[in-house]
C-alpha cells in the first residue's frame, strides 16, 4: 500500500464529462510528497462493482470515489 497516494475512481461512461472532472482534479493542490492518481472504470455493470474494480487496480492508501459530473471546486482540498 502506498501511503503517500490519492486514487480517484471514477465510473466513466461519458468521457466528455469525465474530462471535466479531471481537469478539476488536475488543478488541485497536492501536498508535497504525495501523488494523485486518476482511475476511471469505463463498462462497470453497475457502480458499485465499477468502485470494486477501481479500488482494486490501485496501491493507493487514500480513495476518492466520484461520479463522473463530479468537480472538485477547492483547490485545497487535501488540507
Amino acid at each position: 500500500m502506498n501511503e503517500r497516494k490519492f486514487a480517484f475512481i471514477t465510473c466513466v461512461s461519458d468521457p466528455e464529462t469525465y474530462a471535466e472532472a479531471v481537469a478539476f482534479i488536475r488543478a488541485l493542490d497536492i501536498p508535497d510528497g504525495f501523488e494523485a492518481e486518476l482511475v476511471p472504470v469505463m463498462g462497470a455493470a453497475g457502480m458499485a462493482q465499477g468502485y470494486n474494480a477501481g479500488m482494486r487496480r490501485t496501491d493507493a492508501k487514500y480513495k476518492v470515489y466520484l461520479h463522473q459530473d463530479v468537480l472538485i471546486l477547492h483547490r485545497r482540498f487535501f488540507a
